[in-house]
């Protein structure tokens, strides 16, 4: 009851005006007769703190079993709780010798379990009274082994990463929708995702990340796409692996470029969002980088194009292209919806339409450094912007008119002369000449 009253008084009543449910304005009304019970406390932590004095002047016998029950499931939720006051609070339950309390313990050890100083001392007082608790609480006990030590929520991670029934296994090891809701069914998800990404295995990490996410309503906390990302940092997955991963994580948390991920929980959270971004976007732009190469080939009289690829792979793999753009006009487009089509599992897969130009065309627009560059098909060439002038293109819009994507864009020295465009000739020279530009301008060589 005390973390329901908290979630209704937390949640934003506009977010239901917002979603449109057919029953919305009776959820609304039942939301605030549900705040405005006469029954329930007006203010949670002004309760809260009058037990709590109670404790500090070594009062809480004269408190009633509804105080008591109150602030146990206070425990992990209330900052006014901390490590003396859960000191307090498991002697007066211990003194009281009262089941209902103690099981109230077991549920706040599962709320508060990313808690390390709270988790030791509800596990070391839940041990010596785990008789009394309930008999499906005490089987999910031993199968998870939660009252013993901390690895054997790694061991229970890695039995369900690998089970060909996570949904049955959960079953038979009494791990019920409720625990899956708590903090520790936070950590049991994140321990199977680790797990789960070691196998590498798509349909398995498909299974698991399905499993994961079921029930999660919202942006997810950032440790979730950290145990995603994080063992990839140096190399990537497997082709399969990676195409889930990137589904899943686009749909979950957005598309990176675009969308600021929140930062996962501890020590140095943005740092380690920022590397997680990094590899993530890496691969979403080399895959931008295949496609584009396909269309073109599609669309295209001549095979120009398998020499741009292995040119601005380079880029790309170094990690050196900080935003992407595909822009696509109308036969591009259709035959870029095919191939995404075939991809499975690829709506992630977004990009802009072009105007004012050949059907066929299509254009890669990209960051690198301080330089904006716009890599067009066909005989569109190669141009080349400075990221602070007002004539640069701007990313990730939904259309694009040609002259933007050509018009004041700088010049570029292209043998003993300086051009404004690139024109990719058969044998390759243009290579070189961007090649100098781009280490010209920003520093970057390859």
């Amino acid at each position: 009851m005390t973390h329901l009253l908290r979630a209704i008084n937390e949640f934003p009543i506009r977010r239901v005006t917002r979603l449109a449910l057919p029953n919305g304005t009776a959820l609304k009304d039942a939301c605030a007769g549900f705040k405005n019970t006469a029954s329930l406390p007006r203010d949670l932590d002004e309760r809260i703190t009058r037990i709590l004095t109670s404790f500090k002047k070594r009062e809480s016998a004269t408190l009633d079993r509804r105080d008591v029950r109150l602030i146990a499931a206070a425990i992990g939720s209330s900052a006014l709780i901390g490590r003396n006051e859960l000191s307090g609070i498991l002697a007066e339950i211990e003194r009281r010798k009262d089941n209902r309390l103690i099981r109230s313990v077991f549920r706040s050890l599962l709320a508060s379990y990313r808690q390390e100083s709270f988790r030791l001392q509800m596990r070391t007082f839940l041990a010596r009274y785990a008789t009394v608790l309930p008999s499906s609480t005490r089987h999910f006990s031993e199968q998870s082994g939660i009252l013993q030590a901390d690895e054997h929520l790694q061991v229970l991670g890695k039995k369900l990463a690998r089970s060909k029934d996570i949904y049955g296994f959960c079953v038979s090891s009494g791990i019920t929708s409720n625990i899956l809701a708590s903090n520790y069914g936070t950590e049991l998800k994140l321990a199977v995702i680790r797990e789960a990404v070691k196998i590498e295995d798509a349909i398995s990490i498909q299974q698991c990340l399905d499993w994961a996410f079921a029930g999660i309503s919202g942006t997810p906390f950032g440790d979730y796409y950290e145990a995603m990302l994080s063992p990839f940092e140096a190399a990537p997955p497997s082709p399969d692996v990676q195409k889930v991963l990137m589904g899943v994580l686009v749909l979950k948390f957005g598309d990176p470029r675009i969308r600021v991920w929140p930062g996962p929980g501890g020590k140095d959270g943005e740092v380690r969002r920022d590397v997680c971004v990094a590899t993530i976007r890496r691969w979403l732009s080399i895959e931008y980088l295949d496609l584009f190469i396909k269309i073109i080939e599609a669309t295209a009289e001549d095979r120009q194009f398998r020499p741009r690829k292995k040119f601005w792979l380079k880029y790309f793999e170094k990690g050196v292209i900080s935003d992407l753009t595909l822009i696509l006009a109308t036969d591009a487009d259709n035959i870029a919806r095919t191939m995404r089509g075939k991809k499975g599992n690829a709506e992630y897969m977004q990009w802009a339409n072009l105007n004012l130009a050949l059907p066929n065309q299509s254009v890669l627009l990209m960051r690198l450094g301080d330089l904006i560059i716009a890599e067009w098909s066909h005989s569109g060439a190669m141009r080349f912007w400075k990221a602070e002038d007002k004539a640069a293109p701007v990313f990730h819009l939904s259309e694009y008119n040609s002259p933007r994507l050509r018009n004041g864009s700088i010049k570029i020295k292209v043998g003993v002369g300086t051009r404004e465009s690139l024109v990719h000739q058969p044998n390759g020279q243009w290579m070189m000449w961007a090649r100098n530009a781009i280490e010209y301008h920003t520093g970057v060589s390859v």
